[in-house]
């Protein structure tokens, strides 16, 4: 077999020992890059800093926070969470190297195709289940679930978690109140209440509302007031032809009550699982691992 290492040509850009590819995504603050591990011989993501953009002090925190995100999930091995394998200085940069994983974020595969199909979201919402009973079991709170934090390959039905930035342990107190105002329960707008894993259940619960109706389940109009007292808009008038049972699962997950959420990201996962049983028996569609389902 030819080695694939003799077949690679050095790359323009490099930094360590990763010789940078093709760039795979852009937000204010990071630059996401596919590169290839000389070491390791395999691919890669790298996110940096974009530095050009941010002053300082900005700077310093996203530092920070890779720093974090390494501390926190760099011991993680689950096929529904993306792998951190290091986080690095040089003394020039800062970044993070993580499992390359194909594909794009939920949030931009949703772009291209609007509200997804009844069975693709329901596998989706399930390994993401998965993903997170698996960081609860281990004693983190991820805090920013939404599409955008969500890798997904169509081709391949896989989709994993990523991006623990603002996460924070179950015993330690809650980073400062921060997270995506979209997706975020009511606990955390409410003095009295605790941040738990049950504010990661509500968060995916609306992902889910989000997957299936290609509406945020709250408006941009006094959003922390919707979330507190009022319910989104129901499934029924934006998407006719989701089931009964599917409507009263998002429902449940994205109760404004603890009491009345889903109380474990597992039980959620259960219950997507009689779900899929329900309307699509034997679809594969519950092939991903069933680890930590029983807790």
């Amino acid at each position: 077999m030819t080695n694939t290492n003799k077949k690679r040509q050095p790359k323009p850009h490099s930094i360590g020992r990763y010789e940078l590819d093709v760039k795979l995504g852009e937000g204010a603050s990071g630059l996401v890059y596919r590169a290839y591990d000389t070491l390791m011989d395999r691919d890669v993501a790298i996110k940096m800093v974009k530095a050009e953009t941010l002053n300082e002090e900005e700077i310093k925190q996203i530092i920070e926070e890779f720093y974090h995100e390494a501390r926190i999930a760099g011991k993680f091995a689950h096929e529904n969470i993306v792998t951190i394998f290091d986080v690095i200085s040089d003394g020039k940069l800062d970044y993070i190297v993580m499992e390359y994983v194909p594909g794009s974020s939920l949030q931009d595969y949703m772009k291209a195709t609007g509200p997804l199909d009844v069975d693709e979201a329901l596998s989706i919402i399930y390994q993401c289940c998965l993903g997170l009973a698996y960081a609860h079991y281990h004693g983190v709170i991820h805090r920013d679930i939404k599409p955008g934090n969500i890798m997904y390959h169509p081709v391949q039905g896989i989709a994993k978690l990523m991006d623990f930035s603002i996460a924070n342990r179950i015993e330690e107190p809650p980073l400062p109140n921060i997270g995506t105002i979209a997706y975020m329960a009511p606990e955390h707008f409410d003095p009295d209440r605790k941040i738990t894993v049950l504010t990661d259940v509500f968060a995916l619960g609306s992902t889910m509302y989000r997957i299936l109706t290609g509406n945020y389940p709250f408006t941009s109009k006094n959003t922390i007031n919707q979330i507190l007292h009022q319910d989104p808009e129901p499934i029924t008038s934006l998407r006719p032809d989701v089931s009964k049972e599917l409507i009263d699962t998002v429902n449940k997950a994205m109760a404004k009550a603890d009491a009345d959420r889903f109380q474990s990201a597992a039980e959620f996962a259960r219950e997507i699982e009689r779900i899929i049983n329900l309307l699509y028996p034997n679809s594969g569609l519950l092939n991903s691992s069933g680890k930590y389902m029983d807790l």
